[in-house]
């Protein structure tokens, strides 16, 4: 996947720091690693991207950018962020593998970094090599799934979605558009539903549904698609077959989510409502044709330009990096969309 970034992306990363920033040394990128250009840069006179003499930095994704959408996103924010703050950013990605997650921070460990940024898909599992990483003296710094509470002093801080509270609002929103009625049937669908993201999402959209009387379905029976497009599109082609009388589907992920059009049509189904999280080119594409409701944007490229900017913040300056909810609690519809699909903004919003 090639890491270079084009002059309109930059453009997005100025808005949200500042155009003072713009002074700051300019990046390189080869095969999965952004190198700054010339680490003795002097950066701002306040020392922002110079004062750290350690500036190598390791960014690992759970899902592969080059496949995922989303997670493109997220890394495209990411690089933005080191490219301001002068960081030898190495991107790696674990390609939905729990057990090379866990390798690829130990490695990453044994290079001494200053920083190791990564999400907590899989929860408890990944705590060990996080506390790791902090009692080797990396600052660690979680983004998109928050680490678990026994993570403690290991983890110092969060940028991500409040997954619940938006699972409640895509939940209402399908209520509110008069599609489903009492004792219908709503499937939830994730990539992995045990996972703390499906869970929470899906946990707060089945609370709004169930209180409803509204016939979502459990979650012992939420379906599991995977992370890989074609895997999925099987997984729910074949589900709405066997299940024509269901009225909605939530897909608490995105790769289900752009995936639902399609296995709509493949399953012969018009009459069956989409509402989802984040975004893509199918699912921009589903809202402009009327297949999907709404689609909640968690905002990717907000999760990894800001854990990336405190990383560089804490490096130069000592901050302490904080919990922050990257948004995304308004919903994307037919009425908005326009509004986040310009050409040279695929890849940051959609």
């Amino acid at each position: 996947m090639k890491l270079t970034l084009n002059t309109k992306r930059g453009l997005v990363a100025v808005a949200i720091a500042s155009t003072a920033m713009l002074g700051l040394a300019a990046c390189t990128a080869s095969g999965t690693e952004t190198k700054a250009a010339d680490s003795s840069a002097s950066g701002l006179e306040s020392g922002f991207g110079a004062r750290g003499e350690n500036r190598d930095a390791y960014f690992i994704t759970y899902y592969n950018p080059a496949s995922d959408a989303f997670w493109a996103q997220i890394l495209a924010g990411a690089e933005d962020a080191a490219k301001l703050g002068n960081l030898n950013l190495t991107h790696q990605t674990a390609d939905a593998d729990p057990a090379t997650m866990v390798t690829l921070v130990q490695t990453a460990i044994a290079t001494d970094p200053a920083v190791i940024f990564m999400p907590f898909n899989e929860g408890e599992a990944w705590v060990d090599v996080a506390c790791q990483a902090h009692d080797a003296g990396i600052t660690v710094i979680s983004y998109n799934v928050p680490a678990p509470d026994t993570a403690g002093e290991c983890v110092s801080g969060f940028v991500g979605q409040d997954f619940y509270e938006v699972g409640g609002i895509v939940g209402q929103a399908l209520l509110d558009s008069g599609k489903v009625s009492t004792g219908d049937k709503v499937l939830i669908t994730a990539e992995e539903p045990d996972q703390p993201y499906a869970l929470q999402r899906g946990g707060g959209a089945f609370d709004v549904l169930d209180a409803a009387g509204i016939g979502v379905l459990p979650q012992e029976q939420w379906l599991r698609v995977g992370g890989d497009d074609a895997g999925a599109l099987d997984a729910l082609t074949s589900w709405l077959v066997a299940n024509p009388d269901v009225k909605a589907v939530i897909p608490v992920g995105g790769t289900p989510h752009r995936n639902l059009p399609a296995a709509l049509e493949a399953a012969g189904l018009s009459d069956v409502s989409i509402i989802g999280f984040d975004t893509a080119p199918q699912i921009v594409q589903g809202l402009k044709d009327g297949v999907i409701l709404a689609t909640a944007d968690q905002q990717g490229y907000v999760q990894g330009f800001q854990s990336t900017m405190q990383g560089v913040l804490s490096l130069d300056f000592g901050f302490s990096p904080a919990n922050i909810n990257s948004g995304g609690t308004g919903l994307i519809t037919t009425d908005n969309v326009d509004n986040i699909e310009a050409k040279d903004l695929q890849g940051i919003r959609w």
